[in-house]
């Protein structure tokens, strides 16, 4: 009998000990993405170059994503990214179904234009790879040095004056002493691009990246040549002299923080502010396998697509970097770059 009781207590204890790792086995995170879609939203055109890379991710992320989601990408352009990002501040859902696919310009857009965003309250889960940015010219401009930029005048193109393409050669012409004439008005790279080749305008800011992937044969020919660099920099650029080499004081340095945020951001991935912990972890966790995925690297070389990973940590670091500049340091740049303050949308009737 006794023997008996302490058989039935043995089989009650081994069966308490492994109720707890049978709880733990359980994934919530599993069991929420099953069965369920996981939008992208881009915030450039159906047809750009960012939407492209978001369907590339997607086909091969949602079988690292536990539960096994399928993904989707959409489009959401306007306002150089901007709407994007408002959108996933404030009205996007916030259980990790929705993500953002960020156009790079649009991190500093709260630091020269009202917006209804932080970029530093989302939740960076990487970026497949930076984006040096470059200003260059046409090999038959009348300058294809800083130096020659110095005593001539060199016609840029840009779509704004709160674009990169503008805000680079007008910290350079108040920094270096260049004589970039920077005009707007232009719709896109594609409009850009021609009036470079017929002459219209001598050159234009871009993406390094965006050349290699749409442009190889300019720059296999020398069809255009880069006069500077901002950002992380590209080994195939080693002969272009990198912004922060050029700067010469605490100020332009500090003002270089906010200017370089883009170009580290690149092909950046992010989740909205109120995504739980849980859900965001294995988001970020998902995003960095896919980066290392067999069939993802294949398709991205098979595209002439830069894979070269930046960290969530690296991201989250300089957009807080970024989002803490004092705002008197921001007077004194939108000073220098003929910017005026921010201003405030149009109120709706």
């Amino acid at each position: 009998m006794i023997g008996h009781i302490h058989i039935k207590t043995a089989v009650f204890v081994i069966a308490m000990a492994l109720a707890p790792v049978g709880a733990a086995a359980a994934d919530p995170v599993a069991d929420f993405y099953t069965g369920k879609t996981v939008k992208f939203i881009v915030g450039g055109s159906a047809a750009g170059g960012f939407t492209l890379l978001a369907r590339v991710v997607g086909r091969n992320r949602g079988k690292y994503v536990p539960g096994s989601p399928t993904m989707i990408v959409d489009a959401m352009p306007g306002a150089g990214g901007a709407t994007m990002m408002a959108y996933m501040a404030n009205a996007a859902l916030q259980d990790g179904t929705v993500l953002g696919a960020a156009l790079p310009i649009a991190v500093n857009a709260p630091l020269l234009r009202k917006v209804k965003y932080n970029p530093a309250k989302f939740h960076w889960l990487g970026s497949v790879t930076a984006m040096t940015e470059v200003s260059s010219v046409w090999h038959t401009a009348p300058a294809t040095t800083l130096d020659g930029a110095k005593k001539v005048e060199v016609i840029m193109a840009t779509s704004s004056k709160l674009s990169s393409a503008y805000i680079i050669p007008a910290f350079m012409n108040a920094v270096i002493g260049t004589k970039f004439k920077i005009v707007p008005g232009y719709r896109g790279g594609g409009p850009m691009n021609k009036a470079m080749e017929t002459g219209e305008v001598h050159g234009r800011g871009s993406f390094y990246n965006s050349y290699v992937t749409t442009k190889p044969h300019w720059l296999r020919d020398r069809k255009i040549i880069h006069l500077v660099q901002v950002g992380p920099g590209e080994k195939d650029l080693a002969d272009v002299p990198n912004m922060r080499d050029l700067v010469t004081n605490d100020d332009q340095r500090r003002m270089l923080d906010f200017l370089e945020a883009p170009a580290y951001v690149g092909h950046g991935f992010f989740t909205p502010p109120g995504v739980p912990a849980d859900r965001v972890a294995a988001l970020k966790k998902a995003f960095v396998t896919t980066l290392k995925d067999p069939a993802f690297l294949a398709e991205t070389k098979q595209r002439l697509m830069i894979v070269n990973p930046v960290s969530a940590e690296k991201i989250t670091s300089v957009i807080n970097r970024a989002m803490a500049t004092p705002e008197p340091l921001l007077v004194k740049f939108r000073q220098m770059v003929k910017i005026g303050p921010p201003k405030a949308g149009k109120k709706k009737k």
